[in-house]
């Protein structure tokens, strides 16, 4: 594409001819001759610093802020946000493809991932074309690719929607995370959906204070235009806020019986889930091996979004009750008799979920033992209300790593135990022998927390091979006998 044709749009000061971008980045080690190389502020560099790399490589032109070094050798656009100007950049090179996909957007503390895959999966099993993207990868006909990230960069992002329309993709229900809308990866991302799960204790590292995290996740409905749809959980205190600041309509979920789905009656066993929910004059009846009341949340929103979409109660009942669980959520081993539970939750609300839900359907005589860490670089103050709420449920705790990064290891096993109070507890820091630890128990549910399909542990700037669930099936197939 033209330069001049990309900048479509966008203020900038500077001088841009029509010379051809054939690739856009962000990232200096992927200039190529004929690139146009944007310079953003990440997490640990500052790509201003990297402006005369990405010329030498053979940059054609660069967007910055104002720092950009004085040379004649190719134009620089100066620009208020790189960021911002860059998710702008991005839609234009890739021709606006969300214009050409109905895409539904899942935004909150805990759920997304599920809601998200549920929803995939009613589309796919209706006879239209679905692919997913969040936490778990992007959804591709071989199968998830990962793009480490919940919701890509906006340059990475779009050129995936950009496949997704190509390949002749109808639907993209994608998570949407508060890091994503605040660094403006999804501003030119048209919604046609939005759908709100809940607002938790989570990020606060990024964000600063819980009103922060949740201006971010607003600013995602405010952005979505008149006919576009909101779907909120009605049970969660920050749905009203919600409403009172959008244009477009929108349609509630929650046990409340204002709700416009409503959940009547429910049944939960360590198995399946079955529930009475009303919509309208209509009732809808479900059964599901998803477990535990929270699910009935992200079933609940998925079902409000497939009779959006215009198909039928019948279908999505059937479909749901099909749906297999979420890799690395709430995924289950039965081993003997104990029953090994891996989950991604790594946030006070999604902890105070599980446990709840787990000490209500489980056997009175087994025994709840944990294994679980916290992210180094992360928000700290979670830690306390993780390890409390850990101390409350469990019979047996197992401390452990999970991604410390730089932080020191020992600071944060203190932070978590000084939440833990009237439970026996060991503090074991390979995550490996922790977990082996755990599964030597026996007549237990055994929680392992913090990881779900996460096939890595970061420890200062390396990434080590680790997955709690290649460790737990390799466990009980040398054990079986």
């Amino acid at each position: 594409m033209k330069l001049n044709k990309l900048l479509k749009n966008i203020d900038f000061r500077g001088y841009p001819d029509d010379r051809e971008i054939i690739n856009i980045t962000y990232d200096s080690r992927k200039v190529k001759n004929g690139s146009l190389f944007i310079a953003i502020s990440g997490e640990n560099k500052d790509g201003h610093d990297y402006i005369l790399e990405a010329i030498e490589k053979g940059a054609s032109a660069i967007i910055a802020n104002g720092r950009a070094p004085i040379t004649n050798l190719v134009p620089i656009l100066q620009v208020d946000n790189p960021r911002k100007t860059m998710s702008k950049v991005a839609a234009n090179y890739y021709n606006n493809p969300s214009k050409d996909l109905n895409i539904i957007g899942i935004t909150g503390t805990n759920g997304k991932t599920t809601t998200t895959q549920i929803i995939d999966d009613i589309i796919k099993s209706n006879n239209r074309t679905s692919s997913s993207l969040g936490t778990l990868g992007f959804n591709t006909p071989s199968g998830m690719v990962s793009t480490g990230f919940t919701t890509p960069e906006s340059i990475e992002l779009q050129q995936i929607l950009d496949i997704i329309k190509k390949g002749g993709i109808e639907y993209v229900p994608m998570e949407i995370s508060s890091h994503a809308i605040e660094l403006f990866r999804t501003n030119d991302v048209e919604v046609n959906i939005a759908i709100f799960t809940n607002i938790g204790h989570d990020h606060l590292d990024f964000h600063k204070s819980i009103n922060n995290y949740f201006n971010a996740k607003l600013k995602l409905f405010t952005s979505l235009n008149k006919s576009s749809l909101a779907i909120l959980n009605y049970d969660d205190p920050y749905a009203q806020k919600i409403i009172n600041k959008i244009e477009c309509n929108y349609l509630t979920y929650g046990f409340d019986k204002n709700a416009d789905l409503s959940i009547e009656k429910y049944t939960l066993d360590i198995d399946y889930s079955k529930a009475v929910m009303r919509y309208k004059d209509s009732q809808i009846k479900i059964k599901t091996p998803l477990i535990g009341k929270f699910n009935l949340y992200n079933l609940s929103a998925s079902i409000l979004c497939a009779l959006e979409l215009g198909i039928s109660i019948n279908e999505i009942a059937k479909s749901i009750e099909n749906f297999n669980n979420v890799p690395g959520r709430l995924e289950k081993y039965n081993f003997k008799d104990n029953t090994v539970i891996i989950d991604y939750a790594h946030t006070p609300d999604a902890y105070l979920n599980i446990f709840k839900n787990i000490f209500e359907l489980k056997d009175k005589d087994k025994k709840i033992i944990t294994v679980f860490g916290c992210g180094g670089n992360r928000d700290k103050s979670k830690r306390k209300l993780m390890g409390e709420i850990a101390s409350r449920f469990s019979d047996n705790i197992y401390i452990t790593n999970d991604n410390p990064r730089y932080e020191d290891e020992d600071d944060i096993i203190n932070n978590i135990c000084s939440g833990i109070s009237n439970t026996k507890y060991e503090i074991i820091k390979n995550r490996e022998k922790a977990i082996i630890s755990a599964l030597e128990h026996r007549n237990s549910i055994i929680l392992i927390l913090g990881k779900g399909i996460e096939k890595y542990q970061i420890i200062k700037n390396k990434r080590l091979n680790h997955s709690d669930i290649k460790i737990v099936k390799d466990y009980i197939n040398e054990n079986r006998n």
